[in-house]
């Protein structure tokens, strides 16, 4: 039989931009000029005084995953759409075992860097981040053959992170069945929950 599984719970979407000194200049000057006292509200400004060319075009990254916070479940439904399994995160099977440490190593690790001078970033200057969450629907996957109905066990996930001078953002990179990896096949509805906007500069400071 053909099955499905969907994942709830929080999500982000992140992107992260590099700034040159002048550009960090022009979204100081802005956010005086409208009396603005924290970076998220000069947000929306950005594309329109040409200081950006495209918020969701960034030349970093921009990723939107599910986030591995401890809040995470999972619903498997049949092929006539009937609900047969539901469990946490913590009920799954392990990514390495799963896989297997040889293959679990052969899998490339999602992380993205939000730390200017350092590694890839080593060029960059300052990044402006921004991380959008939800709550709700994050993704149903591709349907799946099982001749049995699926078990918590026989799934796992691959974790990754996006690094910041903060601290790190832990994403759900990549899910598997019984060692195969799904593949999203929708995005589900959520709602916003928390926006967060800062400029990570290279001498360490931070402007949010």
């Amino acid at each position: 039989m053909q099955y499905k599984l969907a994942m709830y719970g929080w999500a982000v979407e992140a992107t992260g931009h590099s700034l040159t000194e002048e550009q960090v200049k022009s979204i100081h000057d802005l956010m005086e000029s409208k009396g603005y006292s924290e970076l998220w509200e000069v947000r929306n400004d950005l594309e329109e005084e040409g200081i950006i060319d495209d918020l969701f075009n960034p030349d970093l990254f921009h990723v939107s995953r599910g986030l591995d916070n401890g809040a995470l479940w999972f619903v498997v439904s049949d092929e006539n759409n009937t609900e047969v399994l539901k469990f946490n995160a913590e009920d799954m099977g392990d990514f390495y075992e799963k896989l297997g440490d040889a293959a679990a190593a052969d899998v490339p690790y999602e992380g993205y860097l939000a730390i200017p001078g350092l590694g890839d970033k080593s060029e960059v200057d300052n990044i402006l981040a921004t991380f959008d969450e939800s709550k709700g629907g994050i993704a149903e996957f591709e349907l799946f053959e099982s001749d049995i109905v699926p078990k918590p066990g026989d799934f796992c996930y691959q974790n990754g992170d996006i690094g910041t001078p903060k601290g790190e953002w832990e994403i759900v990179s990549k899910v598997y069945f019984k060692g195969k990896e799904l593949e999203v096949y929708e995005y589900l509805d959520n709602s916003g929950k928390a926006a967060t906007v800062e400029i990570y500069r290279k001498d360490g400071s931070i402007i949010s």
